[in-house]
């Protein structure tokens, strides 16, 4: 099929929009209900409009399916000008806010009111300016109807920043099958919320708040206790950081997705005062030891003949997925690897083995986390994951956070100096790595588990048939007979990202349907990579980018097996003994709690 847009020929596809026929094409259209990650808008900012058709009738793009012939314009006097009234009228409520707002700078509204050449005090009454900003800031604070949900450690919600896009709307239905938004009220008063403005009770994944265009949603901003944090003179500080982080973090400060900038997060940290810079990518290899041994202690009990072992086991470093369960399926909470998280591993080896190989007071640490996730603020602060009254990591803050923080602090971050990771606990490997994209848990356990089971080298260490992009991917692994296993043994295995795939094997368990051994479940868009703390804006192909830098990060690394990381086998010989052993349960594992919702 082909249509015309601006007297040129483009092919499109049955069922397609305009929008996102131009989209494909180059041919920018403006929009703050649309997102390319969701499904085709309700049209309600009305930015997109086009002229279609034989009588060049305005329309919004975002809702016109092509037909063959179709003949469209996207730029002329007339469009331009009702794009402007529709951008003023969602201006008018929202002139003046910028000055205090956190995503000044990287707001969609405002960078489009600047485009539009909308003065940032249009619709303000005409005082100077001192005036006008007093004015403005007692108009903020006693807006009527305003809705601030500050209740819960990782997501904050103003609607005064609301401009009723509904983008929240699709992803936490669509995307995420939470329906936590909806739409209330009518006429002038209609806005977006949760269900009698309650609380936000759902599982803090952050989606909506990487779709936001305005700061209506965005992740809780902890740049201020981090501060403080860094400012106590009597504290030791200890950092981590997350391995998608180091492809991601180049993006707040103009880099192209992808971009590999691992030497310059230690030296920026160090910087703004860490004592220690650890690598949680060496904890993600301590996960896979603890988890792949889990599986097979679960797959040895079944081929026993135990019919009480539960399967499938499914992965639990995404706290969000981990959320999930509890919330809505807590029925299947013990099919959940009981192994920490490697932000919660990493945390209790900070506060109990480093501690005490150092001859330092645990209480005198503060554990501090950067990570791709909201969610892991929520999972920090778990009951299970302290001891002695200590929580493991005392501070989460976010890719987006350390950003900001960073040039708050007026550090040039592309001209740092590289540096490494404290090597006490930061030497990693591939299979550590690919923890930041979907699919790269399973890959990573799957080559521990099968040298574990034969003691044989892995003929190929890519299992391609779990990478990619595709929502829900299923495999069968063969593990042949080898050194220490006389028969052949099959493991069928799925990984599955965003919640609404995660539901469908959950279903087929209900249906008993299900005969996977291991899941690998990741709440959000290809993992930690599209996780609700990553740089914004963040689509299809951005991640994409991301993911290709990871794995051929992978590649090109010395050592590629969680197993075979020398800093690991040093920490199982001089603390934790052997996977799945006495102080590896007590200090790696936890336990879930049922918190299903009414």
């Amino acid at each position: 099929m082909q249509i015309k847009i601006n007297n040129k020929i483009y092919d499109c596809e049955k069922g397609e929009t305009v929008l996102h026929v131009c989209e494909r094409n180059g041919i920018r259209i403006p929009t703050l209900c649309s997102h390319s990650d969701l499904l085709p808008s309700e049209g309600v900012c009305r930015l997109c409009l086009v002229k279609a058709g034989k009588d060049k009738h305005l329309t919004t793009s975002c809702q016109l399916i092509v037909s063959e012939g179709l003949e469209v314009v996207t730029e002329d006097s007339d469009i331009e000008k009702a794009r402007r009234i529709n951008l003023e009228l969602l201006w008018a409520d929202h002139a003046g806010k910028c000055l205090d707002c956190d995503k000044n700078g990287n707001c969609e509204l405002q960078n489009l009111a600047k485009e539009y050449k909308i003065d940032v005090y249009d619709f303000v009454p005409e005082v100077d300016k001192f005036e006008k900003e007093q004015q403005l800031r007692a108009l903020k604070s006693s807006l009527k109807g305003r809705v601030v949900d500050d209740g819960n450690p990782s997501i904050f919600r103003d609607n005064q920043y609301c401009i009723g896009c509904r983008r929240c709307i699709n992803v936490c239905k669509n995307i995420q099958n939470i329906e936590e938004y909806s739409m209330s009220g009518r006429s002038i008063n209609t806005n977006v919320g949760t269900a009698f403005n309650e609380p936000m009770d759902c599982i803090l994944c952050g989606q909506c708040a990487n779709v936001c265009p305005t700061a209506s949603i965005m992740e809780k901003n902890e740049v201020d206790k981090l501060e403080k944090l860094l400012e106590d003179k009597t504290k030791i500080k200890v950092f981590q950081v997350a391995p998608s982080v180091r492809f991601t973090l180049g993006e707040e400060f103009g880099l192209e997705p992808g971009n590999f900038v691992e030497g310059k997060i230690p030296t920026a940290l160090r910087k703004l005062g860490a004592d220690m810079v650890f690598d949680t990518t060496f904890s993600a290899d301590l996960t896979i030891l603890e988890e792949a041994n889990e599986l097979i202690g679960r797959v040895s009990k079944l081929l026993a003949g135990d019919k009480d072992v539960k399967f499938p086991m499914f992965t639990s470093c995404c706290p969000s997925w981990v959320l999930y369960v509890e919330k809505f399926w807590p029925e299947y909470k013990e099919h959940l690897s009981s192994a920490k998280s490697p932000q919660q591993m990493l945390g209790a080896i900070i506060k109990t083995y480093y501690p005490d190989k150092k001859k330092m007071n645990r209480k005198d640490i503060t554990s501090i986390s950067v990570m791709p996730c909201t969610s892991k603020k929520f999972e920090a602060q778990r009951e299970e994951m302290s001891r002695d009254g200590l929580q493991d990591v005392d501070l989460v803050i976010t890719t987006r956070e350390l950003g900001k923080f960073l040039r708050k602090k007026k550090i040039d971050f592309l001209r740092l100096e590289n540096q490494e990771f404290d090597q006490t606990l930061g030497t990693y490997s591939g299979a550590g790595i690919i923890f930041g994209s979907t699919g790269g848990v399973m890959e990573a356990a799957l080559r521990t588990a099968y040298e574990t089971l034969t003691c044989d080298s892995l003929p190929s260490l890519d299992f391609k048939e779990v990478r990619g992009e595709k929502g829900l991917k299923v495999a069968e692994i063969t593990i042949p007979k080898g050194s220490c296993n006389t028969n052949e043994l099959k493991i069928k295995v799925a990984v599955a990202h965003e919640i609404r795939n995660a539901k469908k094997i959950l279903e087929m368990m209900n249906r008993g349907e299900c005969d996977y051994h291991f899941v690998e479940i990741m709440a959000c868009p290809s993992g930690c990579l599209g996780g609700g703390g990553q740089p914004i804006p963040t689509n299809a192909e951005i991640r994409r980018k991301r993911r290709e830098a990871i794995y051929e990060k992978d590649s090109k690394l010395p050592i590629r097996k969680s197993h075979k990381n020398p800093a690991v086998k040093h920490l199982y010989e001089d603390f934790l003994g052997s996977p799945g052993g006495e102080k590896s349960e007590k200090y790696l594992h936890t336990k879930y709690v049922d918190r299903k919702r009414r």
